[in-house]
């Protein structure tokens, strides 16, 4: 018993000097009432050279954290963060491949900043609007269409998105943004817009 009582003792003196520094250096440090200093913005636009684009991070599409003129990157910013030309959730197309339904690495990114701005504003609403090119049947491009517009919409209700919050269209190939019959028209017609 003896020897069980002086274990415990050292267990308990080792655990000790274990912790006693951390609440040393906790209770030591101070907080600067110095209100000088610029805080460390995270910038998320993806503006500066060589940065990659916002990849889904957390925190920053609220309407009421922006619409009070709260700086963002460096900017005073007044208004709902879906008009800011600046922010992510200014790209409002995505593109697809001939005869495809996959969503690219870009428009994963750019649906990421919709499914959070979504999330955090469960009064908002999206319509997702999906087109084709010319080629194929009406019916086949109709029915394309609405495809990639699922694609997205269930990208986004996978990120958390309400499905009450998405309404989802397809116009096939009657309402190109490129009139031209060759691939570079025919990449612009092939897309989902994104309408709040």
């Amino acid at each position: 018993m003896n020897i069980f009582l002086r274990t415990s003792a050292l267990k308990k003196f080792s655990l000790f000097l274990l912790i006693a520094p951390l609440i040393f250096l906790t209770a030591c440090s101070t907080t600067s009432d110095d209100n000088t200093g610029d805080a460390a913005v995270e910038d998320r636009t993806g503006g500066g050279v060589g940065e990659e684009g916002y990849e889904g991070q957390t925190g920053g599409y609220n309407d009421s954290a922006m619409s009070d003129g709260t700086a963002v990157n460096g900017q005073s910013y007044s208004g709902d963060p879906i008009s800011d030309p600046d922010s992510p959730l200014s790209v409002r197309t995505i593109y697809f491949e001939y005869d495809s339904i996959t969503i690219n690495s870009e428009g994963q990114s750019a649906l990421n900043a919709h499914a959070e701005y979504l999330s955090l504003n469960p009064n908002k609403t999206m319509i997702i609007e999906g087109h084709t090119d010319e080629r194929g049947t009406r019916d086949y491009n109709l029915s394309l269409g609405e495809r990639r517009s699922r694609a997205v919409a269930d990208f986004l209700t996978a990120s958390g998105v309400s499905g009450q919050q998405i309404e989802v269209r397809s116009y096939g190939e009657e309402n190109p943004v490129a009139l031209d019959h060759n691939e570079s028209a025919w990449q612009l017609n092939r897309r989902v817009e994104l309408l709040y």
